[in-house]
């Protein structure tokens, strides 16, 4: 029988988990998201290994493979919600066996279990380094809390006899099977093979809060079990950019928090250059008064210089708009356009400096359609700079938005 230090320890082992979930959840749901992560949904099947570690065990760590097979299989369905670039969170279901072998004491055992968690992800590159949409790789910690439902039946090594069942009709879940809490926690490896698909390894144990998966209460008073799986994702549910909403672009300063929006244009409304009223050119008609030659003379003349003028202006006031790409900014504060040219490799004669509602803004490349433009950001984004965005300039000044 468990005495109550033991039941206050488990209880209190739950309870800090739930609070640990919880916790880490609202720090993921106030986290500020890097303005190239768009948060999506993964649905994934995985399948692997399935050990124990409890009393009925050969050795501690290493599963035999002789005398009761020690190693036992499990495969998973899980569903993930990645809400920023470094927090997920997971409601997973797992099928598996186990089995266990202690020659010594002439016993083993075999169980299979039906498991449901619900767990977080925290990613280890995304906080060591910047994210980036199309990274090949990533790791992550897994911490998490759950429930499984289990059958066990404990056998004599020798004549296969039963000596003891755990479950079976006598437990308090679905089928009669035994109901246990359990904490996981574990470390995954994720790789991305298109922009749908990725393929992941993962290995998480499972404390259990009694020491009965295996049909012996002795040492140890809670059981482990481990779940090693290679699965594979499908993503879904990202959000789709709109027409008139292409993106966004968070600068994060400690005195403002501005939010710019870059609006797609695609050439269906264009930048009509202004209306220029057409010179009157009013013919002078001269009539000589000499006798001799009584001819009517009519003499045009137009004003060439004037007119060369206004066509200039016209040719300026058309050249005055045009698309950059921008692809840094600081509040309040310049950089250096050396050290921007060595971290996106971009040579430093091709970035421009501007000044923008207290911002110090940075940005290459000079195009007359906005087309031009977004072929160019593409390109950038896909040299790694993953929030450059398309601005328009005005005589010279960034305008707030890009023209309809």
């Amino acid at each position: 029988m468990i005495n109550l230090s033991h039941t206050i320890i488990k209880k209190s082992i739950i309870l800090i988990a739930f609070f640990a979930l919880v916790n880490t959840t609202i720090v993921a749901q106030s986290y500020n998201k890097s303005s190239s992560f768009k948060s999506y949904w993964q649905i994934n099947a995985s399948g692997g290994t399935s050990l124990f570690f409890g009393d009925i065990k050969q050795y501690q760590f290493w599963p035999v493979s002789s005398n009761e097979n020690e190693w036992r299989f499990a495969g998973g369905l899980m569903l993930n919600k990645q809400i920023s670039p470094v927090f997920g969170i997971r409601g997973q279901a797992i099928y598996g066996n186990l089995a266990g072998t202690r020659r010594s004491w002439n016993k083993y055992f075999e169980s299979n279990y039906i498991e449901f968690n619900l767990n977080t992800t925290v990613s280890i590159r995304n906080i060591i380094s910047k994210y980036k949409a199309k990274q090949f790789w990533d790791a992550y910690i897994i911490v998490g809390i759950g429930i499984t439902n289990y059958n066990t039946e404990l056998k004599d090594l020798t004549t296969k006899q039963v000596l003891r069942e755990v479950g079976y009709g006598n437990g308090k879940s679905f089928g009669g099977r035994t109901l246990q809490g359990i904490l996981t926690g574990g470390l995954g490896l994720d790789f991305r093979l298109s922009d749908k698909w990725n393929i992941n390894l993962e290995s998480s144990n499972k404390i259990m809060n009694s020491d009965d998966m295996d049909a012996w209460v002795s040492g140890f008073i809670y059981d482990v079990y481990n779940y090693t799986s290679i699965g594979i994702s499908y993503k879904f549910g990202v959000k789709k950019k709109s027409k008139e909403n292409d993106e966004y672009n968070y600068f994060e300063t400690k005195e403002n928090n501005i939010r710019e929006t870059e609006y797609d244009y695609y050439g269906t409304n264009p930048v009509e250059p202004p209306k220029v009223d057409a010179l009157d050119i009013t013919p002078i008609v001269a009539v000589s008064t000499y006798k001799e030659e009584p001819t009517e003379v009519i003499v045009v003349t137009e004003e060439p210089l004037e007119s060369i003028i206004i066509e200039e202006e016209v040719v300026t006031l058309l050249n005055t708009l045009e698309y950059r790409v921008q692809i840094s900014a600081k509040y309040n504060r310049e950089l250096s356009i050396q050290n921007l040219g060595v971290k996106f490799n971009i040579p430093t004669n091709q970035i421009k400096e501007n000044n923008y509602n207290g911002f110090y803004i940075y940005t290459v490349g000079s195009f007359t359609t906005y087309e031009q433009a977004r072929e160019k950001r593409n390109q950038l984004r896909h040299n790694g700079i993953g929030d450059a965005f398309v601005v328009a300039f005005k005589d010279g000044h960034r305008l707030n938005k890009l023209p309809q």
